[in-house]
């Protein structure tokens, strides 16, 4: 069947001259391999056009079909010939009319639909798919796709994950903390909207696939497969914990039960343990959609195995001669691993115990390896899925198939085919190999093979017509990819495009100042743990305290010497933060006994400052001030004012666990270089914890203010009586009681109405606590009665808030 294009010109004269007529041949049943069309410019279609006469013809080759000519047109056939111009929301219909020589017969065909872009005809049928490449690649680069941006993103979720592990190891808790998924790779953009995906893997338990592998020590599992089990899943026999025999029947039946086979069954509903009855829960995934910090969270619980899945062997071998990967990535996949996590085939009938095994950290390791042409085209893959597939027929493309697509296609090509001019070439292939999935009814998993992606997902009736929406985007990419709304990418290239060399762009700028403090939230919110002060609030005592800081710092130098780059970041980081606590705890019982504050108790305070801006600047100023150091004091505090005058020092609070940040201008230019440079934290303070036993660290003149009752309790103070205070306004009360401690009384009034104003303007976590400080210094000034009203709004906040996490702050029966 001869089908024949009809294009509207767009230039000047069009009113003059004849509309032309571009014939496009296809036959409908071809069965000829896309892989076999190649984007060589216009050639051979120019010559056809050439050859035909009567008319000077606008043409362009689309897709995998054949350019011809057609007779002249007549003057009835033009009126067929329209374009219509809608209002927003509205779509701009070129039409396509199909006929043979010589035959009346029309039949008109909607093939595209252009959105904001009524003249693309003119500004993108002239240029080569070369140079249409090279600029969705730069659209895509404007839009935050570099190799600068994308690494940016996965050192910052790397470093978030190496974090989350130290803190819960030295909280003795031994689990591993992973980011997968699209913000980890890098392959994700603001229009794309990704959520974030968390696998917390359970150290204590030892997955293994032999008996043999067996180890003392351990909770042992073994994978175990019955006749029926899908490809890529597994059950999970318990062992014995003594001796390397299977267990032979349930200790424990919340954890296991017996099978029909005699058999001792690890059940899945044990690895949920965590899931929160708010929480919703999707396949093995916790989904907690979080307000506060703005994006959809995915937890998923695992147990870890050293081994690939048995049925990823194949893999092993149809890699071995490709052009990717190359051995040493082939190398580290293979030692990856794999993870078990709780979910069963949806066909299954023994969901109770059927887990999955997941390759995540193999693919993470393949997707780290592709540059940025191929970062590029997954990206564009997605943008397009999104916005013309899914919007259609609701997630049935998932992005992960855009990713095994692209993972298929480099093993087939190698990387060196994905360029910056030839972005269209290898997002075809990619979607062609959608295509071709949707056509036979078979999606396979990258690594394994034999299990099928779209089993109990996709339909017969689903696939065809998801199939036709993807071999149109294939035959008119670039027409589709105009219609792309994520990130106003349609429209940005069609400007980029219309004004060729004059076009200049401000959104890359922007771009990456929001991409650099999105990443700063990130980190922040996810990143910013900060062990306790105390390890067990019913029996507190400092010398205990002392010792347990001292065995989570040896701890921490080990997985520092044992972990990779992320690992030794997260671990000195870490280490400052429990040097902080070591050092003011070690101060604290040294007054207390009367003695000189030894070396190694200034080198901790010291090491503590590095922690972050501000907060650790502080507690040692107070110590020092406490032992008559007044002039060290005094250097520490003009620190802290540099800080607060020279960086973007953004407050955060975590004394409740959960992290509350509330940005002000943001970090702006500067972010990505403190991501980049590991620097974050130091433009970073933390609310000040102070517990009743570290009073002897405070001079008595200042008890009173700090840790100064108000009258009401909270249920935490039958436990620990503790005080939570901002560190700007706590800054400003040192700066004044240091002033008057020197008789300076211009300086000291000076610090007391910046501590007035910060009180009253600032957006402080613990307001409280600032008002108790702000109504003590009234009262040494002799104001007594207005440091009685700051005391009493002091009363009524607390009142307010009661219940309210994050402001912590110590109470007991005792009156002003």
């Amino acid at each position: 069947m001869e089908q024949r294009l009809y294009l509207r010109s767009s230039s000047a004269d069009a009113s003059q001259d004849r509309l032309n007529q571009v014939a496009i041949e296809e036959d409908e049943h071809d069965k000829e391999d896309i892989d076999s069309y190649h984007y060589k410019g216009l050639d051979a279609a120019e010559h056809k056009v050439r050859t035909c006469s009567g008319y000077k013809a606008h043409w362009k080759e689309i897709g995998p079909t054949k350019v011809v000519c057609s007779q002249n047109l007549s003057a009835k056939q033009d009126e067929h010939i329209y374009s219509q111009n809608f209002s927003k929301g509205q779509e701009n219909t070129m039409n396509v009319y199909s006929s043979v020589n010589n035959n009346d017969d029309k039949v008109r065909l909607n093939f595209s639909e252009l959105g904001q872009c009524p003249n693309t005809d003119e500004y993108v049928f002239k240029l080569s798919d070369t140079e249409l490449s090279i600029f969705v690649s730069k659209v895509l680069a404007e839009i935050g796709i570099t190799e600068e941006l994308v690494e940016a993103r996965r050192n910052t979720w790397l470093e978030i994950e190496s974090i989350n592990t130290v803190h819960w190891r030295l909280q003795d808790d031994n689990v591993t903390w992973y980011h997968f998924g699209s913000q980890s790779e890098g392959t994700t953009t603001f229009g794309l909207d990704s959520d974030v995906d968390m696998l917390v893997s359970e150290n204590d338990n030892r997955v293994i696939l032999e008996i043999d592998e067996w180890k003392q020590g351990f909770d042992n599992l073994l994978v175990h497969k019955q006749e029926d089990t899908s490809p890529g899943y597994c059950n999970l026999l318990a062992m014995n914990g003594k001796e390397p025999t299977l267990m032979a029947q349930v200790d424990d039946d919340e954890m296991y039960e017996q099978g029909k086979d005699g058999k001792v069954y690890l059940k899945c509903e044990f690895m949920q343990y965590r899931v929160d009855i708010v929480d919703e829960l999707h396949g093995p995934a916790v989904n907690r959609t979080s307000n506060a910090r703005g994006i959809d969270e995915d937890y998923v619980f695992a147990y870890y195995c050293s081994h690939l899945p048995k049925e990823a062997m194949d893999w092993i071998d149809r890699t071995k001669d490709k052009p990717w990967p190359k051995d040493d990535v082939r190398k580290r996949v293979i030692e990856s691993g794999c993870f078990i996590v709780a979910v069963g085939h949806k066909q299954s009938e023994d969901l109770r115990t059927e887990f999955r095994m997941s390759t995540t950290l193999g693919e993470r390791i393949l997707m780290f390896d592709m540059n940025n042409s191929q970062i590029q085209c997954l990206v564009l893959m997605k943008m397009l899925i999104k916005t013309i597939v899914n919007k259609q027929y609701k997630d049935a493309i998932k992005s992960f198939y855009c990713k095994t697509a692209l993972f298929f296609v480099t093993e087939q090509y190698g990387k060196d085919m994905f360029r910056q001019d030839s972005i269209l070439e290898c997002t075809r292939k990619c979607l062609e190999w959608i295509y071709q999935c949707l056509k036979n009814g078979y999606n396979p998993h990258y690594m394994i093979y034999s299990l099928d992606m779209f089993e109990g997902r996709l339909d017969a009736t689903l696939r065809e017509k998801v199939g036709e929406c993807i071999k149109d985007i294939m035959a008119y990419p670039i027409l589709a990819i105009l219609k792309i709304q994520c990130d106003e990418f349609g429209r940005k290239l069609y400007n980029r495009i219309k004004t060729s060399e004059h076009y200049i762009s401000e959104t890359q700028e922007i771009i990456r100042s929001k991409i650099g403090n999105f990443l700063c939230r990130a980190y922040i919110l996810r990143g910013l743990k900060e062990p306790s002060l105390y390890d067990d609030p019913s029996n507190y005592d400092v010398e205990r305290e002392i010792e347990i800081n001292k065995a989570k710092l040896s701890r921490c130098e080990i997985l520092h010497q044992q972990g990779d780059t992320f690992m030794q970041k997260a671990t000195e980081r870490y280490r400052y933060l429990l040097q902080a606590n070591l050092g003011i705890l070690m101060a604290a019982e040294s007054i207390q006994k009367n003695c000189k504050l030894s070396d190694s108790v200034l080198q901790s305070l010291k090491e503590g400052t590095f922690a972050d801006a501000v907060s650790g600047r502080l507690k040692f100023a107070t110590v020092l001030v406490c032992v008559g150091d007044i002039t060290g004091a005094s250097g520490l505090l003009k620190e802290v004012e540099t800080a607060y005058s020279d960086l973007a020092v953004e407050s955060v609070c975590n004394c409740s666990g959960e992290v509350e940040y509330v940005p002000k201008t943001g970090f702006g230019d500067n972010a990505l270089a403190l991501i980049n440079t590991g620097a974050l934290y130091a433009n970073i303070c933390h609310c000040l914890l102070f517990v009743e036993t570290l009073k002897p660290c405070f001079p008595r003149g200042w008890l009173d203010a700090v840790f100064r009752p108000i009258d009401q309790r909270s249920d935490m103070d039958d436990l620990m009586e503790y005080v939570s205070l901002d560190p700007k306004p706590y800054f400003h009360f040192v700066e004044l009681m240091l002033q008057k401690e020197l008789n300076n009384q211009t300086k000291a009034l000076k610090a007391f109405h910046q501590l007035e104003k910060c009180v009253s303007e600032e957006p402080l976590f613990h307001k409280d606590t600032a008002l108790v400080l702000l109504s003590h210094s009234l009262e040494m000034d002799g104001q007594v009665e207005k440091a009685k009203i700051i005391y009493d709004e002091a009363c009524c906040l607390r009142k307010r808030n009661r219940g309210y996490n994050s402001s912590h702050v110590r109470y007991n029966s005792n009156q002003v």
